[in-house]
């Protein structure tokens, strides 16, 4: 934090850091998650190599680490599904802290939640996170802004609401009325229209492998997401990509249940590959 601080690289703190700003909920961890601008990150990278911080462009579309020891940070510029893209709105929103120490920013609680929201594999889902982050700020929250954010896919924001009201019936209130009727709104006229008609599965968004199944079985159409330009996504990976050739990273190629390693890029292969499939293919 104090490279980057001395470097003049406008970045907010997000993560464990400022999910117990928040809610006050401690969680040990041994990394530190950093927001900032894609346009950034070089001189990210640069801060922190100076610092003898060995740094790597993880997967060119949302994340970069930077390594000392066992501990690493994420430099974190977009989501794994693209659509929580970094801009000047988190900036504008975000608040001031202390953490570690440093005076900096934290990511917006709106914005937090609205990562989060996405978060739904077997092995990790962040809905309780969310719960709590409502909990602790919903009364303060800027929830017209919390459902621009999510635009088309506001049902998602609505399954977590709703789950939210479940979770604790005593404090309902703390979403805003005129939130809810405008979701129940959109429901009852979805409901109404029918299906879509499209053969499209937007599990991809949610989950970068649970809904596989679904585009290779059954040729469903992976659902778009916003994303970063690719010429823009191709420089930087460009400029970027430190790879040390041979030498495990902390907190990549683990392997999982089925004895594969998930390591990121493998990941990120693996979702580009679902994106294209296409029905019958």
């Amino acid at each position: 934090m104090e490279s980057l601080l001395c470097a003049g690289v406008p970045f907010m703190v997000a993560g464990a850091y400022a999910f117990f700003a928040y809610t006050g909920i401690f969680r040990d961890t041994k990394d530190l998650d950093v927001m900032l601008d894609e346009r950034e990150v070089p001189a990210a990278f640069r801060a922190l190599e100076r610092a003898g911080f060995e740094t790597e462009l993880i997967d060119p579309r949302w994340i970069g680490k930077a390594y000392a020891g066992d501990r690493f940070i994420d430099l974190i510029f977009s989501s794994s599904n693209g659509l929580a893209v970094v801009d000047g709105g988190w900036f504008e929103h975000a608040r001031p802290a202390t953490i570690l120490g440093h005076s900096c920013l934290i990511a917006p609680v709106e914005e937090i939640i609205f990562t989060k929201a996405f978060v739904d594999e077997r092995e990790r889902y962040d809905g309780a996170d969310v719960n709590h982050l409502i909990y602790a700020c919903g009364d303060e929250m800027d929830w017209e802004r919390l459902l621009a954010r999510f635009g088309p896919y506001w049902e998602v924001l609505f399954a977590h609401l709703t789950l939210y009201r479940f979770v604790y019936p005593g404090a309902r209130s703390r979403v805003p009325g005129w939130l809810v009727d405008e979701l129940c709104r959109r429901t009852l006229e979805q409901t109404r229209a029918g299906d879509a008609p499209l053969r499209v599965c937007r599990g991809n968004l949610i989950s970068g492998r649970q809904y596989v199944h679904d585009y290779e079985k059954l040729g469903l159409v992976v659902g778009p997401a916003a994303s970063a330009p690719e010429a823009a996504r191709g420089a930087l990976c460009r400029k970027l990509r430190r790879t040390a050739a041979g030498r495990p990273r902390p907190g990549k190629g683990r392997p999982g249940r089925d004895g594969a390693t998930g390591d990121a890029a493998g990941f990120g292969a693996d979702v580009e590959a679902a994106r294209l499939r296409k029905p019958g293919s």
